[in-house]
């Protein structure tokens, strides 16, 4: 019996319980108020609007879902306070900047807060404009479905009539992503606008579906931003890398190059450029160099820059490695290889670079070799050296031979440069001589004068 009545009791008190929260409730939100307010509805693209949230009610404010806004308006949290109404309510204020992302962005949807909800305000977005001078702006993504850190670039395009425009982009930092901003190309088209060239290169570390919320894009005039532009919010469906690929992989194509450093010691200089996030060492790169210059591994220096210029983007790997020993400028290919996952097959795949070849020897051997080639060097000059004070006789004589004025200073010229007595001893052992030398005696010795020089001096110089 007794538990028969404690149970009709319970009973009793939750049904009390229960009309009175629901009476409490249906009483708070007939009380609660949600406004949004926009000072000015009309804005262009680039500018913010600026709204005022105020709400009466028990809930907290700075909770509200802002999730439908986010779409087409970057939201920036002004200030937060407590205020009163015309009747001495206490009421909750929230101040946001919404800057649309896009010219579409005409209708701010409303927002609940608990059970209560704002009315949608309308507004309206026009082309950027200052001066009567517009602003262009355009953008695009290289790739929708990248892999994990995978280099994925995000172009913009900002075109102004004004020269002393500038465009600065803002950068990001996230654990869930790299955003490393370009450096801003400044260009004067044809037309004479000027045109800015932009953008961000994103690294997605993790699979799945991605929401890049991009920072700013600030315009400025005289130091000052005058428009900030907000792109829409970007979707990338992120591919998850097969589990065998080491950590430090490059997840894209490989741009190998390398010259000869000539300083006393002699290094390989390689370049290794990818667009894919890779601020380790290039795998098995140092171990090859290693066994090329069969230097210990810890002498092979490494150095990683990123670089962010317009054009040349990505990470750039500076490996310096000794040359070998002894190394020449021919013989086999010195074959460098690295490898790399392709992004447009999805498989791993391996590049091949020659190294440049050089005179490379220990400093004994250079001066062993100076040694030798100086001893050979002698030993030729010594043998060659008759032959060559022949050649420079005869060559001194034929230019003699051709400014002759007579037959006698032929003659004299052939005793003195052939160093005989006669043009009998000149011409012992040469038939043709001998018949050319009886020949000039007779010419020398006629009382006869000899005309035809000329043709002395042609059958002269064929015989020296």
């Amino acid at each position: 019996m007794v538990a028969l009545i404690i149970k009709y009791l319970i009973l009793l008190i939750m049904s009390f319980y229960m009309s009175s929260a629901t009476a409490y409730s249906q009483k708070e939100t007939h009380s609660s108020i949600l406004t949004v307010d926009i000072s000015k509805t009309e804005k262009q693209l680039g500018q913010y609007f600026r709204t005022t949230l105020k709400y009466k009610g028990s809930l907290k404010l700075e909770n509200i879902d802002l999730h439908s806004w986010q779409e087409n308006f970057k939201i920036i949290h002004e200030d937060e306070y407590q205020d009163e109404d015309k009747q001495g309510n206490s009421i909750q204020v929230l101040k946001l900047r919404l800057y649309p992302r896009t010219l579409n962005a005409t209708l701010l949807p409303s927002v609940s807060l608990g059970e209560i909800r704002s009315t949608p305000v309308s507004l309206s977005v026009t082309p950027s404009k200052i001066k009567n001078s517009p602003i262009k702006i355009s953008w695009e993504v290289s790739n929708s479905t990248p892999w994990e850190r995978e280099a994925v670039l995000i172009r913009i395009h900002i075109q102004s009539n004004d020269p002393a425009a500038r465009v600065i982009i803002d950068s990001k930092e996230n654990p869930d992503f790299l955003l490393q901003p370009l450096e801003v190309e400044r260009t004067v088209l044809k037309n004479g606008r000027i045109e800015f060239n932009a953008g961000w290169v994103y690294y997605h570390l993790k699979s799945g579906v991605a929401s890049i919320n991009l920072p700013a894009i600030r315009y400025q005039l005289s130091g000052s931003d005058r428009r900030r532009f907000y792109l829409p919010i970007q979707k990338l469906s992120v591919k998850p890398l097969p589990n065998y690929l080491p950590p430090n992989l490059p997840i894209g194509k490989l741009n190998i190059s390398s010259d000869i450093e000539n300083n006393n010691s002699g290094l390989w200089k390689i370049n290794i450029l990818t667009p894919a996030l890779s601020v380790y060492d290039i795998p098995g790169i140092n171990q090859q160099l290693s066994a090329f210059s069969g230097y210990d591994i810890a002498t092979i220096k490494n150095e990683t820059k990123q670089l962010s210029s317009y054009n040349s983007y990505g990470f750039l790997h500076v490996v310096t490695s000794p040359l070998p020993k002894w190394l020449m400028p021919f013989g086999s290919n010195i074959n460098l290889k690295a490898r790399y996952f392709d992004p447009d097959t999805g498989t791993l795949k391996e590049i091949q670079h020659t190294l440049p070849r050089h005179w490379n020897m220990p400093q004994w051997a250079w001066w062993g070799t100076f040694i030798i080639s100086l001893f050979i060097c002698t030993i030729l000059i010594k043998l060659f050296k008759p032959w060559v004070l022949n050649q420079i006789s005869r060559y001194k004589l034929y230019q003699q031979v051709k400014e002759a004025n007579s037959p006698d200073q032929i003659r004299c010229l052939i005793v003195k440069e052939s160093h005989h007595m006669t043009l009998s001893q000149w011409s012992h052992d040469n038939h043709a001589r001998q018949l050319f030398a009886d020949k000039l005696n007779e010419v020398c010795f006629s009382v006869v004068d000899f005309s035809d020089l000329k043709k002395l001096q042609v059958e002269t110089l064929k015989l020296i």
